[in-house]
């Protein structure tokens, strides 16, 4: 078991990519705690874990609170004796036409696609630095490094939040290596291309889902969508030591994305 007794926290881990970390975590010895604002949801992925003979909590947790995240990982702390790992998994994305984006749904998608990152890390750093180890996974997206042509009937504009959010984690991940890397922690990104997840459909019609799943098959060069475990794998990699000479790397799991390559 490459996790064996590791805490681990996941945010978002109640549904979609956030789960399949959760249970591979769980299934390497992790103790996971699931980070959720969604309390049935956690309840129920933290009673699978358990179920499936693993170790988890779940905690309420709007990830933009910055105290809030401050006096959880204090509890974690008391409770567990210390945290070896950090999933920044927690995000949404709000897809409107361009010239009808406005600070509500901006302002959403930053707070917690990019600021949820950065309260997290921040919140979490004294105890790694402490203990002269950590591992933090950051998860991005392949639109931060590529645009779409379209979001079903919408333009490429429509992305707008959810990609400058997405891009903008990959450099808070290389300033956060820096800044960690000399007290023995590792900070690294994942940035997954096309997963159905419940995100998939929160903000589409089903025509414009079924549009949707098959523009993106089409653009990845292995022509289907990803597994959830392929990246869960993917996130076990940097939060394993199979990886303790890597930091400040983004690896894309996006079978071969062509807006991108």
């Amino acid at each position: 078991m490459r996790l064996k007794e590791k805490v681990a926290i996941v945010t978002g881990g109640a549904s979609g990519l956030g789960k399949a970390v959760a249970l591979r975590f769980a299934s390497e010895g992790a103790i996971v705690i699931i980070v959720d604002v969604n309390e049935a949801a956690m309840a129920e992925t933290a009673e699978q874990i358990q179920g499936l003979g693993g170790k988890a909590r779940a905690y309420k947790i709007d990830v933009t609170q910055q105290q809030d995240l401050r006096n959880f990982m204090e509890d974690v702390v008391a409770a567990e004796g210390r945290v070896d790992i950090l999933v920044n998994n927690a995000g949404i994305t709000r897809y409107r036409a361009f010239g009808g984006i406005g600070d509500a749904d901006w302002n959403a998608v930053l707070d917690l696609d990019l600021k949820g990152v950065f309260f997290c890390t921040q919140a979490v750093a004294p105890y790694m630095e402490r203990q002269q180890y950590g591992k933090i996974i950051n998860i991005s997206s392949s639109l931060g490094t590529g645009t779409t042509p379209h979001v079903g009937e919408l333009t490429a504009g429509a992305s707008a939040p959810y990609a400058s959010a997405k891009a903008a984690v990959i450099q808070l991940t290389k300033t956060l290596a820096r800044e960690l890397g000399p007290s023995g922690v590792n900070v690294n990104c994942v940035a997954p291309g096309f997963f159905l997840t419940p995100l998939t459909g929160a903000t589409r019609s089903p025509d414009e889902v079924a549009e949707h799943i098959s523009v993106r098959t089409n653009m990845a060069v292995l022509n289907r969508p990803g597994r959830l475990e392929e990246l869960a794998a993917a996130v076990l990699f940097f939060a394993s030591d199979d990886s303790s000479f890597v930091t400040g790397h983004t690896l894309h799991v996006d079978g071969g994305r062509t807006d991108r390559m």
